[in-house]
């Protein structure tokens, strides 16, 4: 008997050691289960503002929203970014004043306007600099022409940091009267952007350039304080420019480049890695931006023909004529002879 009961004692013991590791692993991997949970929530979030000039339905704001977007997928959620489009955080040269304050965090914007700060980017607003859309891309992603940049602009310790240069569409002259041959362009008054070198290619033109923000245009071709400007077929069509200025002229005289910026006092905030997710979002939004500022100029195109704009093909021949000899002497004056070499041999 003493037998049995010591037989039934030993496997009393066994099972409760067996209940015991049992009860262990499901504590174990319970835990585990609630460190894991506990991971995926970032330990602290970021809430930043975007601004652009751009109207809602402008690809400036698809692109912006594609950024912030995956902003916060690389960052697990960690950093939020708002966007505030048509210019309602001020025009550019002023958001890029806010920028380097450290008042507004990122910001996509043309390249001319932000010459005030940084005018070496006036050479890529050069009329005539490209030659086509691979040409564009060609050096909107090359990282010789993005350090050299990069270099100038944290020379001139601005608090800004630019994220990258974005390629878009074609822009084109639109007036309140047709435009059929460059002798008819001579005389007329027509909106630029801030830039000296916006400035000095419409003036050899023949036209008289005048500097206009971008929000104010609409009124000034109402009231005929300027007679024409020029932009993508997108903000021609979001901004409605086409009811005051309902002449299209296909000079394609320029391929928009376009930036993404951060502020400097932003991106100090943030831990490495979500700085490097940034610069790795900013990258992948490029290809997007201009895919899809083409695709919709296409069907703005089409629009704007319904809505009776009426576009004049030209030989553009005698503009280039015109402007071609300017890139050289832009370049010196701009200190960016090493960049126009560069964008040649990228040609």
């Amino acid at each position: 008997m003493k037998k049995y009961l010591s037989i039934i004692l030993i496997c009393c013991m066994a099972l409760s050691l067996l209940a015991g590791c049992g009860s262990s692993n499901a504590s174990d991997s319970s835990a585990a289960g609630e460190s894991s949970a506990a991971e995926a929530v970032p330990e602290k979030t970021f809430s930043f503002r975007m601004g652009h000039s751009q109207a809602n339905d402008h690809p400036f704001n698809d692109t912006c929203e594609y950024f912030a977007r995956l902003v916060n997928e690389k960052t697990d959620g960690a950093v939020n970014i708002d966007i505030f489009p048509n210019s309602q955080l001020g025009d550019e040269a002023t958001m890029m004043e806010s920028l380097s304050m450290g008042s507004l965090d990122f910001l996509m914007a043309n390249g001319a306007n932000t010459t005030a700060m940084v005018p070496e980017l006036g050479m890529l607003g050069v009329c005539y600099l490209f030659d086509s859309k691979d040409h564009l891309v060609k050096v909107a992603n090359d990282e010789n022409i993005f350090k050299m940049y990069t270099d100038i602009i944290d020379s001139k310790d601005l608090g800004i940091k630019l994220l990258n240069l974005m390629g878009n569409g074609t822009r084109n002259l639109y007036t309140n009267k047709p435009v059929e041959k460059l002798d008819d362009l001579k005389g007329m008054k027509i909106r630029v952007m801030p830039s000296a070198v916006d400035t000095l290619v419409w003036n050899t033109l023949g036209a008289t350039a005048t500097t206009v923000a971008f929000s104010e245009v609409y009124s000034a071709l109402q009231t005929k304080l300027v007679d024409g400007a020029e932009n993508t077929y997108s903000s021609y069509a979001a901004s409605k420019h086409y009811e005051v200025a309902p002449y299209v002229t296909v000079t394609e005289h320029q391929w928009l480049v376009t930036e993404l910026w951060a502020s400097e006092k932003t991106l100090s905030q943030l831990p490495q890695e979500y700085t490097e997710a940034i610069y790795e979002a900013a990258k992948e939004t490029a290809s997007y931006s201009l895919e899809h500022q083409l695709e919709l100029d296409s069907a703005y195109c089409e629009q704007l023909k319904n809505d009776g704009v009426t576009f004049i093909e030209i030989d553009t021949a005698p503009w280039k004529e015109l402007i071609l000899p300017l890139h050289e002497g832009i370049a010196e004056d701009l200190g960016c002879s090493a960049i126009l070499d560069r964008i040649n041999e990228l040609r």
